[in-house]
């Protein structure tokens, strides 16, 4: 007799049961959220672009669903113009590079070829000089050779050390898509514990928040960025962020045949969906509040922070919380998660599994 794995029984379990999340919004209704009033333009010529692209049928329609313009938007609703164009850039450069890496799945020399070809271009890319300097890039890909643009335009704004940092995050993202292979491919569902010290890494936040400076307009002192208390901010915002998209991306992705997600890892342990559920939007709240008590902590702080520091700083932080507020409504609004067909007047999504 054929003996199911753990994730294909908790699969087997999930499907046909009805899922339902309460409004999300109220956790987040004393955070700023906006939508960037450049989106329908820069939208279109984003259309316009990927059209011309030479890029599959089925990447083309991912693209269409992620609208790339409106989670930039939703994101970063105060970036100017420019800011606005180069992060729409990004995330559209991110967006691919993930779904790639993914495609590679057990090839894993071509994988890592990936990887370590992307680390040396980004690197080049961002003028910064390493054991691989001179090294020929091995990118021939049109969408991934455009993070030459993106780059250009950050190098205008940041300085080297700004980079570095960045390049930092990036690498750790990179190396990390391996662990999420491995994730992927293995019989049983991880510990909660374990799950979140992976998704942290392989979500792909860290070197989009490296971007938080660069959309605010604003130069945080370095003291700040190497703080425990910033840190702290962006691991609470990255875990804010995934969990919001665990609970609206779950039919999605048990649809694609994977249950590796906080929610099915609590089902798993408790053995209730609607339990799975609210223990999911109590974490969210309890991440807010710990989020609020560290910004302020930090604003508060007159031995930490000058004067001229505090406007800046506070800018940083409103980003932060827009990108989870903005995170919200995109997954909301965007085809990529199909749920807006199955939301109540209300707010809640209701929907079967």
């Amino acid at each position: 007799m054929y003996v199911h794995n753990e994730k294909e029984l908790v699969a087997k379990r999930l499907k046909g049961q009805r899922l339902v999340i309460p409004d999300m919004r109220p956790i987040f209704a004393h955070w700023p959220r906006g939508q960037n009033e450049n989106y329908q333009v820069v939208k279109d010529i984003i259309e316009k672009r990927l059209a011309a692209q030479p890029i599959k049928e089925e990447v083309r329609y991912a693209f269409n669903n992620m609208n790339p313009a409106l989670l930039a938007a939703r994101w970063w609703p105060t970036a100017s113009t420019k800011q606005y164009q180069v992060l729409v850039d990004l995330i559209i450069w991110f967006g691919y590079w993930d779904d790639l890496i993914e495609s590679l799945g057990t090839d894993l020399a071509a994988a890592e070829g990936l990887r370590a070809a992307t680390k040396v271009f980004v690197c080049q890319s961002l003028g910064l000089s390493g054991p691989e300097d001179g090294e020929e890039i091995a990118i021939s890909n049109p969408l991934i050779y455009g993070f030459k643009d993106i780059a250009k335009e950050v190098c205008a704004v940041y300085d080297e050390e700004q980079r570095r940092t960045f390049l930092n995050h990036f690498d750790q993202y990179i190396d990390s898509t391996r662990l999420e292979a491995e994730a992927d491919q293995s019989d049983k569902l991880p510990s909660l514990r374990r799950y979140w010290e992976v998704r942290t890494l392989t979500s792909g936040m860290g070197t989009l928040l490296s971007f938080t400076e660069f959309a605010a307009e604003a130069r945080l002192p370095v003291r700040i960025v190497n703080s425990a208390a910033y840190e702290s901010l962006w691991v609470l915002t990255i875990v804010i962020n995934s969990i919001v998209n665990d609970l609206v991306s779950f039919k999605k992705e048990m649809k694609a045949g994977s249950v590796l997600s906080s929610v099915a890892i609590l089902y798993h342990e408790v053995g209730n969906l609607d339990a799975a559920v609210q223990m999911s939007l109590a974490h969210l709240r309890i991440l807010v509040d710990e989020f609020d008590r560290t910004a302020n902590a930090m604003l508060s702080c007159k031995s930490t922070l000058a004067a001229d520091e505090i406007d800046a700083v506070s800018k940083v932080i409103d980003v932060l919380r827009m990108v989870n507020t903005g995170n919200l409504e995109w997954s909301l609004q965007a085809k990529r998660y199909g749920v807006g067909q199955f939301m109540t007047a209300a707010g809640q999504i209701e929907l079967v599994l």
